[in-house]
């Protein structure tokens, strides 16, 4: 297509390697069988067993990054075993005496990303469409991911039980992985093919080899391109019971005490089940659910009248979330699991929840049900008046060729003890992965069926009468397509998002429905070997949103960007875009009251970032913007400091300041976001998040830090402590939160004959 003429034009700036053709636009096919174990293995990091004598050792690495292709200057060695309820790999990374990099301690951080780290990337089903990342760092700390529809999505939220330890040396180290077959959902086989994808970090260099480098611009967690595991034969047909009850203690420093579940209690207990019951599927329960350990959101405020996103952290919500996605994430989603159990931010407690899901080569399937108990309105215990609502979701997929999957979904909600007032939707989606991942198409039609309550006729104090209104329902529609290529050196788009002013996906996220909003782009990203850059990234964009009939722009933007990446890790980018914006209704930003009519304006942006594997990095950016008849300024600033293994210590601070239409409708305020770890052992950590916000109507400081203690495998204790004060005009509508929770978790698995 695109490529190879760019390649043929660019080639004398660009060059080639052995490893890498450019207009192939792929690396080359990779395939290692495995060998079963011929002695019993102890997961030490230690090439003691014999099985490791036997199994092939593979040394077929490439170069990502900065030299993509290229072949590393130190050697990675793979080898792959197996028994009848587990994988075995075993990494040998070798490095020059003093060259390995650990700032990194504590399990799940994001920072073992920059760390001397190797991953091993699964795909079970070999769908290749959907992967798990199991990583580990010099020093053995782990940090497991889900990527979803060829790594478009990366959900470091999910988590799993397996091992790994790691042997240090002079000139290097070894990794050693124990991934139980029960995480993946295998059965009985006689022979099995997984995806695998083997990924070493070498921060020193700025450099990630890959087994089979994987191009960019595609996802390091595009399963598509992995590479085969082979010779998986006679695996054991044990299936998995995985239980984990918990029991807790919290107090909200007030002198009441309950036990009730549906008003965050003083002392609960409940638990969690999942059954295997086939390959790759399972049923999940979760009894009296509590999240007291999931970490809290970070602050953001809104430019504009339409909704934020935030991510799902909730691991019974994270856990088979492959199955349930639907459209496009933060822009267009018939289901978003936030939607369930949480209001303006407060946990609503639950009753539970059961679900059944799996994934073969052919089929996923899903079935979710969540029953909350609602709750009254309780701001000492962080509660919000909810009534009990059960919701219900529905979802399969079909394989229908190697490239072409299809799916359905169908999604319910019904409050008790309010009539009318029942919601539904549904949809069939589609996507097409081909060109060896370079091309995906997407799509989905939907549609909605809302219930709007009456209300009784009154009459107020002065004798005024309302009449009464009946019971209503909507129904809408909304459809989704978007194509791209993703291209080493041309990268084009397409996307068309549309539903109509009836279409209420009360489950969902659409961040504008009720329009039509169609976008075209297109990259190019150059690789000149000259001052030490590895890609340069340039390209214009355009979007229109217009009413769903098509009779009234709501909107127009035009923009370029240009984003300069240096090989050692740094960047510099810069962005203009001219827009329209038509405003339909008034609303209030800051205080201020926003006219409906048309605003024109330009927005400019540039930003700039130090590498990120270093012991200080430092992102920030600065943008100025035509805002609603006025002008504005928005700084913002990143710090992240890595002080040693055992400290890091992270904060960001964003500042808006200028005006609206009229002169005298000024804002100048700011939030911040900060994190501090504190890692005392690789199963003992502290961290704890801070929250500020200075918007006009929403000043508050927030806090939660947590202790976590992993004495056992997929067992911990929590200690965490959540406060929230508000202060200036949030005072009126807010109200100070403390909350302290100490919560005991005990993972157990045993297994059944398949």
């Amino acid at each position: 297509m695109f490529g190879p003429l760019l390649a043929v034009l660019l080639a004398p700036v660009l060059g080639t390697t052995s490893a890498y053709a450019p207009e192939s636009g792929q690396s080359p096919k990779r395939s290692y069988r495995a060998v079963r174990t011929v002695d019993p293995i102890v997961v030490d990091g230690k090439v003691n067993e014999r099985t490791w004598t036997v199994a092939p050792a593979d040394d077929r690495f490439g170069e990502r990054q900065p030299e993509l292709g290229a072949t590393p200057p130190v050697r990675t060695v793979l080898r792959v075993a197996y028994d009848d309820l587990a994988l075995y790999v075993l990494i040998e990374c070798e490095s020059k005496p003093g060259d390995v990099i650990v700032r990194t301690l504590r399990r799940d951080n994001p920072g073992i990303f920059a760390d001397d780290a190797v991953y091993v990337k699964l795909d079970p089903t070999h769908d290749r469409r959907t992967g798990i990342s199991l990583g580990v760092n010099a020093e053995g700390a782990q940090i497991d991911a889900l990527a979803l529809e060829d790594g478009r999505e990366f959900l470091t939220q999910w988590d799993a039980v397996w091992s790994a330890e790691v042997d240090r040396r002079d000139d290097g180290y070894t990794a050693e992985f124990r991934i139980p077959f029960a995480i993946l959902g295998l059965k009985r086989a006689d022979e099995r093919i997984m995806g695998l994808e083997i990924s070493r970090d070498h921060p020193s260099r700025n450099a990630t080899y890959d087994w089979r480098v994987i191009v960019p611009p595609r996802s390091p967690m595009a399963a598509s391109q992995f590479g085969d595991l082979l010779g998986l034969r006679n695996i054991s047909g044990q299936r998995a019971i995985e239980f984990t009850p918990y029991a807790l203690l919290r107090t909200n420093f007030q002198p009441d005490f309950t036990v009730d579940p549906a008003r965050r209690p003083n002392v609960a207990t409940g638990g969690d089940l999942r059954v295997q019951i086939g390959s790759g599927s399972y049923v999940e329960t979760s009894l009296l659910t509590d999240f007291a350990q999931v970490e809290a959101d970070e602050v953001q405020v809104a430019r504009d009248r339409f909704p934020l996103f935030f991510p799902e952290r909730r691991p019974f919500f994270v856990n088979g979330l492959e199955v349930f996605n639907f459209g496009r994430s933060s822009e267009g989603q018939l289901f978003f699991s936030r939607r369930v159990g949480l209001v303006d931010g407060k946990q609503v407690p639950l009753l539970g929840g059961v679900k059944v899901y799996g994934r073969t080569k052919l089929v996923s399937y899903g079935l979710l049900h969540v029953q909350t108990l609602g709750s009254p309105s309780d701001p000492t215990r962080g509660l919000a008046s909810t009534v009990p609502t059960n919701v219900s979701v529905g979802r399969v997929r079909l394989q229908v060729t190697r490239n072409l999957n299809v799916g359905m979904m169908l999604l319910g909600e019904h409050r008790f003890g309010q009539s009318d007032a029942d919601d539904s939707s549904g949809g069939i989606d589609s996507q097409l992965i081909a060109l060896g991942g370079r091309m995906q198409w997407s799509s989905f039609v939907a549609g909605s069926w809302a219930e709007r309550p009456g209300t009784p006729a009154t009459t107020d104090d002065t004798g005024v009468s309302a009449p009464a209104v009946a019971p209503t329902s909507d129904a809408g529609a909304s459809a989704y397509s978007a194509l791209e290529y993703r291209g080493l050196y041309v990268r084009p788009s397409l996307l068309w998002l549309w539903s109509d002013k009836d279409f209420t996906p009360a489950l969902g996220f659409y961040r504008r429905p009720g329009s039509a909003r169609q976008e075209a782009a297109l990259d190019f990203a150059p690789r000149p070997r000259v001052l030490g850059l590895r890609e340069v990234v340039f390209g214009p964009r355009f979007s229109v949103e217009t009413a769903p009939n098509y009779g009234q722009r709501l909107g127009q933007e035009a923009s370029s960007r240009v984003a300069v990446n240096w090989r050692n890790g740094s960047r510099v980018e810069y962005s203009v875009a001219s827009f329209v914006d038509n405003l339909q209704q008034d609303f209030t930003l800051y205080g201020y009251d926003v006219e409906a009519k048309q605003y024109r304006g330009i927005r400019q942006r540039v930003g700039f970032g130090t590498p990120e594997r270093r012991v200080l990095g430092v992102d920030g950016s600065y943008e100025a913007l035509d805002l609603f008849g006025g002008f504005a300024h928005q700084p913002s600033a990143t710090i992240t400091a890595r002080l040693g293994k055992h400290f890091t210590i992270r904060g960001s601070y964003t500042h808006l300041v200028g005006r609206l239409a009229q002169r005298d409708e000024r804002f100048n305020f700011g939030f911040a976001n900060g994190n501090l770890d504190v890692a005392f052992t690789r199963n003992l950590a502290l961290d704890t998040l801070a929250r500020l916000d200075l918007s006009p109507g929403r000043g508050r400081f927030g806090a939660q830090t947590r202790l976590r203690w992993r004495f056992a495998p997929g067992s911990d204790v929590f200690l965490v402590y959540r406060a929230e004060q508000p202060f200036g005009e949030s005072m009126e509508t807010r109200e100070p939160f403390h909350e302290l929770t100490l919560k005991f978790t005990y993972y157990l698995r045993t297994f059944i004959d398949g």
